[in-house]
This record gives structure tokens, C-alpha cells and sequence, in this order.
């Protein structure tokens, strides 16, 4: 990947962790929207397209994505609400280019036994952006203009979040890209039903979420926390590849956590209606999903072609996870944490993007 998209990626990044403390310098803004689209969908869906296109760098489609999701996370956030539907649709038919012309219209290898388990998680990361983008020109008219639904849950900001999901389901594909065929048939059953668990189960736990059914969510969360550590089970067993399988390994254990955060949430939720540090919960257990788990994957993909590289990846590790469960929620209630946090966390970019091959 050349320099330049690199250094286009890390200031990304770094400016969406950096706009979720702004709120500490500009009171009275919510700064959310940028804080969740310059990393999930212009930092994250780039570099999915850029997967998707099994190129090293990014094509002119991508840089074409780049920008108007960049354009999008602007129109998002100063509520220019008829030039984030029209941007929004566009993105998505560019999304479907790519996927169409990877795979196929319809995901018929989400139901053969022989497509890979990898590209099954990657086409559905691009079919779940691609609908997530028309979802949210809908969700934006049904809240600006139509007011059919109402859902105290059904907000924008709510809904937005979403959009993280595209980005864990590539890592996903990248771990079980990364790991060999086991001796028999019952891998790749574990390996499928992983599959459908994780995206069926995301689909009707936001389902639940939207009707605000928290025993129905606590069951879904229960059984996507198990699926979890039955996928970090086998990556820990048929994972190839000495350091991407370090870095994936620790993605796991975010991801872990971040199931282990979000049942805790639940749990109450149910009996606390406004639970003391309930806020400093959910904020750690977002943080932990994007810059923990989510940026693992996004680290692994643009680094891919360049495994090994000259770093010492246990001391890595333990950055990252200094900044994400430590630094970064201290830097949502004081400037100075989240001075150290963004400092950190681009320091910790730079080393994951720029180190070189060994």
C-alpha cells in the first residue's frame, strides 16, 4: 500500500477517536456522527472495498467510496438530511459493484457447504453496508418527514452505530481466511454455524433492541458471547501465521469483551432504569468494539502483503490495550487523558501501518 493512503487512513482514524472528545473543548456539540463514520464507514468501509476488490491499494472505486462517505459523515452531522440520502444511495450502489462483481446479485455461497466460510463473512459485510446505507436514507426520512415509526431506540445516532457491524464481519473473514482445514467434517460444521449464528443472531438482537425486550436481548447477547469463544477456539487451534494470528488473537479477546460489556449493560438495564456508571459502561464497551476488535481486523488487512514486520508485537499489543480500555475512556471525562489517548493511539498507527518488513 503506498505511504500516501496510509497517512490518509491513520489521520482518519485518529480524527474519529479525537472527535469523540471534542465535546471536552467545544461544549454544546455532539460530535458522535464524525467519531462513528470517519472510522467505521470512511476509514473501515475503505478499506473493506479495497479487500473486497483483493487489491493492495486503493483503486479509483475506492478512493470514489472514500470520498463520498467522507461527504456523508459531513452531511450526517450538520443534519443536511436531503444530501445524506442522495450520498447514501450512491455509496451503496458502489458497494454492490464491488460485491456483485466479487460474488454474485444473490448470495446463493451463503448456502453451499463448499463456498469458504472467509468469503461467506466478506459478502456478507458488503451486503450488510450496502443495506445499511438504504436502511439509513429510510430511518433519516421515517425521523426527519414521514413519522410513521416511532421508537425511543429508533433514533439516528442509534441507528448509525450500525455501521460498525461491516467492519467486524470482514475481520471475521480475515480470521477464518487465516486458518487451515481442519482433519474433518466438524470444523467446517462449527465454522458454518458460526456464520449464521453471528449474522442471524446480530439481525434479531437489534430486532429486540428496537422493541426493547432486554430479557430477549440478554439471550441473544448470551448466545452471541458464546459463539464468540467457540470462533476464538478455533482460531487459537487452526489460526496460521505466527504474528497476524497475535494480532487477531488479541482482536478476539476485544471482542470477547465487548460481549461480556454488553451483557453487563443488559443485565442493568433490567433492574437499574438510569444504573450508575451505566454511561461509562457503554462507552467502554463501544471503544472496545471499534478501536479494540474492529481495528485489529483493519490493522491485519492493510498490513496482510507485508507479514512479518519489525515490530515487537507483545509490546504492541499491550499499547493497544493500555489505550483502549484504559486511556481512551479516561478521555471522555478529562482533557488531559484524552490529549494522551489521541497521542497514543496515533503513535500506536503509526507503528501498526508504517513499521517495516522484516
Amino acid at each position: 500500500m503506498k505511504t500516501s493512503t496510509k497517512f490518509i487512513l491513520l489521520i482518519t482514524m485518529t480524527a474519529a477517536l479525537g472527535f469523540g472528545f471534542l465535546h471536552l473543548f467545544i461544549p454544546g456539540y455532539n460530535f458522535e456522527r464524525l467519531h462513528i463514520f470517519l472510522f467505521n464507514l470512511c476509514a473501515g468501509g475503505s478499506v473493506l472495498i479495497m479487500h473486497a476488490e483483493g487489491k493492495g491499494d486503493f483503486t479509483a472505486l475506492t478512493r470514489t467510496f472514500y470520498i463520498l462517505s467522507l461527504l456523508y459523515a459531513v452531511s450526517a452531522f450538520f443534519q443536511l438530511y436531503p444530501a445524506a440520502i442522495l450520498l447514501s444511495s450512491v455509496i451503496a450502489v458502489i458497494v454492490e459493484r464491488v460485491r456483485i462483481a466479487r460474488f454474485s446479485f444473490f448470495p446463493i455461497d451463503f448456502f453451499r457447504k463448499s463456498s469458504p466460510v472467509s468469503d461467506k463473512f466478506l459478502q456478507a459485510s458488503l451486503l450488510c453496508l450496502s443495506i445499511g446505507l438504504i436502511l439509513s436514507s429510510l430511518v433519516i426520512c421515517n425521523h426527519e418527514y414521514w413519522h410513521l415509526f416511532h421508537s425511543p431506540k429508533l433514533t439516528l445516532d442509534v441507528f448509525f452505530l450500525g455501521f460498525s457491524f461491516p467492519v467486524s464481519l470482514v475481520t471475521m473473514s480475515v480470521m477464518f481466511g487465516m486458518m487451515r482445514e481442519g482433519p474433518g467434517t466438524a470444523e467446517r460444521i462449527v465454522k458454518n454455524l458460526s456464520f449464521w449464528s453471528v449474522n442471524l443472531g446480530v439481525i434479531i438482537f437489534f430486532i429486540f433492541i428496537l422493541l426493547q425486550m432486554f430479557a430477549a436481548e440478554l439471550a441473544i447477547a448470551t448466545m452471541l458471547f458464546i459463539t464468540v469463544i467457540i470462533i476464538f477456539c478455533l482460531y487459537a487451534r487452526l489460526g496460521r501465521g505466527a504474528q497476524p494470528k497475535a494480532f487477531l488473537s488479541s482482536g478476539a479477546l476485544f471482542l470477547i469483551m465487548t460481549a461480556v460489556t454488553g451483557i453487563a449493560y443488559i443485565l442493568l438495564y433490567m433492574f437499574i432504569p438510569e444504573p450508575p456508571g451505566g454511561k461509562l459502561l457503554i462507552r467502554l464497551h463501544a471503544l472496545v468494539s471499534l478501536y479494540g476488535w474492529n481495528l485489529s481486523g483493519l490493522a491485519v488487512i492493510i498490513r496482510r502483503d507485508d507479514f512479518p514486520i519489525r515490530l515487537h508485537s507483545g509490546g504492541v499489543i499491550l499499547l493497544h490495550w493500555v489505550i483502549v480500555t484504559l486511556m481512551a475512556p479516561l478521555g471522555f471525562y478529562f482533557r488531559g487523558a484524552s490529549v494522551a489517548a489521541i497521542s497514543a493511539y496515533a503513535f500506536f498507527l503509526y507503528l501498526m501501518l508504517f513499521s517495516k518488513r522484516s
